[in-house]
């Protein structure tokens, strides 16, 4: 059996005076992190996290901590207002929402510009569907992604005039 890992940085790091409560205990739970004087650097050795348990107490002093309205405090909020009176934690499907919540952070800094997230995809045995990688640039206004299939894609498309049945994709975007 293959293990498949999708290890990841995000570039560069975030002032923690940029972070809600609400931002930070969530997105340090989704990726792994480090705190390096007062900046957080965010990645993940083995993948980001889709789906994370939180304790109702860390996310009831996060919210509480929290004035600005976010997209990061909404999850938490609703995420609470699920629970029944004996739940003492919280279970948050996070999809993509990381994203938003990246980009939340950028369109309120005073420093950042953008957020880049690069993703490399490896496998533990040879797979051809087991590699490759993705890059994803988070500013105020514009979320782009590209993953390495799309760049081959578009590159034989335009060299060969149409989609190439041989690149790791079939000839179709990632």
């Amino acid at each position: 059996m293959a293990d498949y890992y999708s290890q990841c940085v995000v570039s560069p790091m975030l002032p923690l005076s940029d972070l809600t409560d609400a931002e930070r205990l969530i997105l340090c739970n989704i990726f792994e992190s480090e705190t390096d004087a007062d900046e957080l650097y965010l990645f993940a050795e083995v993948g980001r996290n889709s789906m994370i348990d939180l304790e109702l107490p860390d996310v009831q002093a996060a919210l509480a901590a929290t004035a600005v309205g976010s997209a990061a405090a909404d999850l938490l909020a609703r995420a609470v207002a699920g629970l029944s009176e004996d739940d003492t934690a919280v279970e948050i499907d996070l999809d993509d929402h990381w994203i938003g919540i990246l980009q939340e952070i950028v369109r309120r800094s005073p420093t950042l510009t953008f957020v880049a997230v690069e993703t490399g995809f490896n496998c533990s045995k040879m797979r051809p569907d087991g590699f490759g990688g993705a890059a994803l640039v988070i500013t105020a206004d514009t979320v782009d992604a590209m993953s390495t299939s799309q760049f081959i894609d578009e590159t034989l498309s335009l060299r060969l005039g149409a989609a190439h049945p041989s690149s790791p994709t079939g000839g179709t975007d990632a």
